[in-house]
């Protein structure tokens, strides 16, 4: 939620439970001093990370102005001076309970670190090898964010290690270096003590990017079934992973990949459904990343089932998700490429993103809604672009469809005109 819309609600709230008796007006007040405080905290924050840029950037400009005049030997000793000159104040900072600039002074360090490795290879004629210089710069800000509890650095660290791994898949020809997991999982483990956001995306996108690279291969009609599948069956279990995160009240890190599992969902659920147009109709076959995936898929929906605390909003996204995760079964079953078959799948795409929002209206997660909602307009949009059968038959499936959803709709609301009252009153 942005921060302004998050004020405006936060401020309604506010109002609303000091008007019902819930909050006393003194302690209304402490909760607005207590919210613009921490957003004081947070601007100042971004204005030190933005100052430590400018330093980094000052210091790169003038060694580069003044490159041929300064001798090897001072370049070298200028840079480790710099680094131990940023991580000596970073120390300092710290020892004075200052954090933000503390994490200032640390990426400062990461980042001057990351232009010494450059400028050693620049100097000494070192053959270009991106990788190995990626996985230094990465080791580097890992343990500066290690040793200072420093988010930019650790942000820095990921960022390197993912270029790392992307330049070696590229450079070998797809396959993956070997310690990559090595190096993440140190990494992770100090994103998941940290409280700032950017470091959680940071660290699941590192982790992403691994899995997906995992099943990438050429994208012939034989692999992309199964990669399409393998792409559902991580957004499946990302979503169970970021729901239970925010229901259960885990580490505000797994949290972190509900967004992005939902937008996988969404993507994924489009592409299940361009399939049906598949004039080739090749099912595919599992293999091993596969299998992988939707075991955890699997595990992510029973977990979801047996340990959300709103059994009725957890239900609802398990039913989503499930109904998702059978859509892959219909093709390599074969059905999912004859008529019937078409049919089926694009009605358990559309009753997927139907579940999905109504697991979101339920549950309060206004991301959940808004993820069911782009994928049930986006496959519709598919469904009119290319017809299923005749223009008739189409017809006749929107028409059943649109017919469901408003009954269900009506009465979705005479059960929650029946129930409201009920509740009101009982609190009372």
């Amino acid at each position: 939620m942005l921060l302004s819309g998050y004020r405006k609600r936060l401020e309604a709230d506010l109002v609303n439970w000091t008007q019902a008796g819930l909050l006393l007006p003194d302690q209304a007040a402490a909760i607005r001093r207590a919210s613009d405080a921490d957003s004081g905290l947070k601007l100042s924050w971004v204005f030190a990370m933005l100052g430590g840029l400018l330093l980094s950037a000052g210091v790169i400009a003038f060694v580069a102005a003044n490159w041929q005049g300064i001798p090897r030997v001072a370049k070298l000793g200028g840079t480790i001076a710099a680094v131990v000159a940023s991580i000596s104040a970073a120390w300092a900072l710290d020892r004075r309970g200052l954090a933000r600039a503390t994490d200032a002074a640390a990426t400062c360090a990461a980042l001057l670190f990351g232009a010494g490795v450059a400028l050693v290879g620049q100097m000494y004629h070192l053959p270009a090898d991106w990788p190995a210089g990626a996985l230094m710069v990465g080791i580097g800000a890992l343990a500066v964010a290690a040793l200072m509890r420093s988010d930019g650095a650790l942000i820095i660290a990921l960022a390197s290690g993912a270029a790392w791994l992307f330049t070696s898949h590229a450079a070998s020809g797809g396959k993956l270096p070997p310690l990559y997991l090595v190096f993440l999982l140190p990494a992770f483990l100090l994103a998941v003590g940290r409280q700032g956001r950017a470091v959680h995306h940071a660290a699941v996108l590192a982790l992403g990017l691994w899995l997906v690279l995992v099943a990438a291969g050429p994208l012939g009609s034989s692999a992309f079934g199964s990669q399409l599948a393998y792409a559902l069956a991580l957004a499946i279990a990302s979503t169970a992973i970021g729901v239970l995160a925010l229901d259960r009240g885990w580490s505000p890190l797994f949290s972190a990949f509900l967004p992005w599992g939902l937008a996988g969902y969404v993507m994924a659920l489009a592409a299940q459904l361009a399939r049906i147009f598949d004039p080739w109709g090749v099912a595919g076959s599992p293999n091993l990343p596969l299998v992988i995936a939707g075991v955890a898929a699997v595990v992510g929906i029973g977990l979801l089932y047996r340990l959300s605390r709103d059994k009725r909003s957890g239900l609802l996204l398990v039913a989503a998700l499930a109904t998702a995760a059978a859509i892959p079964l219909l093709f390599w079953s074969g059905i999912g490429f004859l008529a019937v078959g078409r049919i089926l799948v694009a009605a358990l795409v559309l009753i997927s993103a139907c579940l999905m929002v109504a697991a979101g209206a339920t549950s309060g997660l206004r991301r959940v809604s808004l993820a069911g909602t782009a994928a049930f307009g986006l496959n519709v949009l598919v469904l009119l672009y290319v017809t299923v059968g005749s223009l008739l038959g189409q017809a006749v499936f929107f028409f059943v469809g649109g017919i469901a959803l408003i009954g269900f709709a009506v009465y979705a609301h005479r059960v929650l005109a029946r129930l409201v009252p009920a509740e009101t009153g009982g609190g009372a």
